[in-house]
């Protein structure tokens, strides 16, 4: 049997946080019952509402994923991902099978992901992190605009 699901029929878990939520209404709105371009999302301008908001796509090879475009945040509760290099270069040791994994998983079949990570120490922090990844028509191949929301963060005793 095989079911066939829309990336716009793509619901969020109740609780997720609400900037999680807004983003997640934004891309539907862009898309308008279809996946949107991804001209449609000027991180520069989004940043100000979506600190940490990058675009990610694959490298003429297609092997490699890259950071496409980078939020100018403060401060990223991960390595500051750099436009133009490749993703994995900001991804956790411990974290990089999982997260390359759900990426391409999310490129290839073009349903959106949303992911809440365990708490981590990080420099003294407890750290606590949505991200949602949600695909969009670049200009020869999908690719992803992927939102962190930190939702918890304090002091380690």
């Amino acid at each position: 049997m095989t079911s066939h699901f829309a990336p716009t029929e793509f619901r969020l878990p109740a609780g997720a946080h609400p900037r999680i939520e807004a983003f997640h209404a934004l891309w539907q709105d862009k898309g308008q019952g279809d996946l949107p371009r991804s001209s449609l999302f000027d991180v520069a301008t989004l940043d100000a509402q979506y600190p940490l908001l990058t675009r990610i796509g694959m490298d003429e090879s297609g092997k490699s994923l890259m950071w496409l475009d980078v939020a100018n945040a403060a401060q990223w509760p991960f390595k500051t991902p750099v436009k133009n290099r490749p993703v994995i270069e900001s991804v956790p040791q411990t974290s990089i099978k999982r997260v390359i994994g759900a990426f391409k998983q999310t490129l290839a079949s073009g349903i959106p992901d949303y992911y809440e990570t365990t708490s981590w120490t990080d420099i003294g922090r407890t750290v606590s992190l949505a991200r949602i990844a949600v695909p969009v028509k670049g200009e020869a191949l999908t690719e992803l605009m992927v939102y962190w929301e930190v939702i918890e963060a304090h002091e380690a005793s």
